[in-house]
């Protein structure tokens, strides 16, 4: 099946993806593979390059591993394998992962084809898969690493948090700081941690906390968190019980403000700017921005950053807000709404997938 096809058919059956995905249509598509690829047709035929002219390769068996935290890693890796034309295998979670599963089920025959779904790698993976992308922990992906052979191209996603900054109009922020905490329970790399305030923000830190606290209260009253397993619920019992703690010797450098007899959403006001990994489900630190030296001052969790967004939002960020290396910064309330032409950890997903046959 040619590009023009796929995409084609892909572009008719959007709506099984759009929710995890974002919206696209063919026009769509077609225009992803010309940013990425230089040329819609780049997979048919030679295009110019330079002095050259050269034509794309999709693998011809793509392996992908995806984690069970949320569906959208499964969604957008399928629908980058099936854009560029690879035979696809998708290795679920144990748990599986019912909407794309369902999902799966109602593609179009042509597509469907090209598209194997199973719960445990096959025993000759290794063999039978010229690239394989990973979605998972860190632990995961050290794994793939010593276990794919050097012949095989493989691509790593690994734990990614995002945070928040924010200068202003406090009350808004605090509305949209609490959808991107609370939409799928803090459970992917676009869901933020932690929620910094400006020295100019108009207000400090412990105020914004009580603003987020009433926010999150209000979000989980229309849209409830998930069930928990008694092991999450303990998790974040545990981190509220460390914080009551230390608020009870340091009441200026701690704040607690959490959902009464459950752990539906937390709140927590540090006065340290040290970047905190949550334990998920709806629990997020407020902190003050550090004045200087700001890489040292969050600490070594900024290797985990993916995206930094901001309110009021700077299109022009400061360059030492791009040193800070998140791939992604965009307007407080966008985080867990990335285009489908978004660089995902700063790769181009399309480009990533190709090799290409240079002519000349």
């Amino acid at each position: 099946m040619i590009t023009r096809e796929r995409i084609a058919l892909l572009g008719e059956c959007s709506a099984l993806f759009s929710a995890w995905t974002g919206p696209f249509e063919t026009a769509t598509l077609g225009a992803w593979l010309a940013a990425e690829l230089g040329d819609e047709e780049a997979l048919e035929r030679p295009v110019p390059h330079g002095p050259l002219r050269c034509q794309a390769r999709a693998p011809r068996s793509l392996l992908h591993v995806v984690s069970g935290n949320t569906p959208h890693a499964a969604f957008q890796a399928l629908l980058r394998g099936l854009v560029v034309g690879a035979r696809n295998m998708v290795k679920l979670p144990s748990s599986g992962l019912p909407d794309f599963e369902q999902a799966v089920a109602q593609l179009p025959p042509a597509l469907a084809a090209m598209v194997d779904l199973v719960n445990e790698l096959p025993p000759g993976w290794r063999e039978e898969f010229d690239f394989v992308a990973v979605f998972g922990s860190d632990e995961t992906l050290a794994w793939f690493q010593e276990q794919t052979p050097p012949k095989t191209r493989l691509l790593l996603h690994g734990q990614k948090l995002s945070i928040a900054l924010v200068g202003g109009d406090l009350e808004h922020a605090a509305r949209l700081a609490a959808q991107d905490v609370s939409l799928f329970d803090q459970q992917g790399c676009l869901s933020l941690h932690d929620v910094y305030l400006t020295a100019e923000a108009g207000g400090t830190p412990a105020q914004f906390a009580a603003l987020l606290a009433e926010e999150m209260k209000a979000f989980n009253e229309h849209t409830p968190r998930a069930p928990l397993s008694p092991a999450d619920s303990g998790a974040i019992a545990t981190v509220r019980e460390s914080i009551r703690f230390a608020a009870a010797s340091e009441p200026d450098a701690y704040a607690l403000g959490g959902s009464v007899g459950s752990t539906d959403w937390t709140v927590i006001h540090e006065r340290s700017p040290t970047l905190k990994i949550s334990p998920l489900n709806r629990v997020v630190y407020v902190k003050p921005w550090p004045v200087s030296g700001t890489r040292e001052a969050l600490g070594p969790a900024l290797t985990h950053l993916s995206t930094l967004a901001s309110h009021p939002f700077d299109p022009n960020p400061a360059s030492d807000l791009l040193a800070l290396g998140a791939t992604r910064l965009c307007p407080l309330g966008e985080t867990q709404n990335p285009s489908l032409f978004w660089h995902h950890d700063g790769r181009p997903p399309l480009a990533s997938l190709v090799t290409w046959v240079d002519l000349g």
